[in-house]
């Protein structure tokens, strides 16, 4: 009986481990999720403000000059854009160019999100089975 009892023990603290090394991974997830996410929400804006370009000739901007200062600008024309590539590096494009580039990050991201969501649904239906498992046999002691 002691050897069961003792298995018994084992056997609960390898799942509350086990459990907590699901939280951790849970919680890693939800952070990539929200960082993800947002990231997206700004690709999205970043398209919608290239659709917008030729409503946007001719008024007045803010420019962010660091620091929290601003100063006022007024729009010419907009025919080629510095876009963000990645790994701190930005290159010079066409509006159109721009936009297709968005749209393929945007395309990813939205794959990358639907992946992450998919892990984060399995992850839940862990988590569940093993606390599921914890409270059966804390009351079967």
């Amino acid at each position: 009986m002691a050897a069961d009892s003792g298995k018994r023990e084992e056997e609960i603290n390898r799942l509350f481990y086990l459990q907590s090394l699901y939280n951790q991974q849970y919680e890693a997830l939800m952070n990539e999720l929200t960082t993800m996410s947002m990231a997206q929400a700004s690709l999205e804006r970043n398209l919608n403000l290239l659709d917008r370009k030729d409503s946007i000739k001719g008024t007045s901007i803010l420019v962010n000059a660091e620091g929290g200062t601003y100063f006022e600008a007024s729009v010419k024309d907009i025919k080629k854009v510095i876009t963000y590539v990645g790994a701190g590096y930005l290159v010079e494009k066409e509006v159109e160019q721009a936009k297709e580039f968005v749209k393929k990050n945007i395309e990813q991201s939205r794959s990358a999100i639907s992946k992450l969501a998919e892990d984060k649904k399995k992850l839940e239906n862990e988590i569940m089975r093993v606390q599921y498992a914890i409270e059966s046999m804390q009351q079967n002691r």
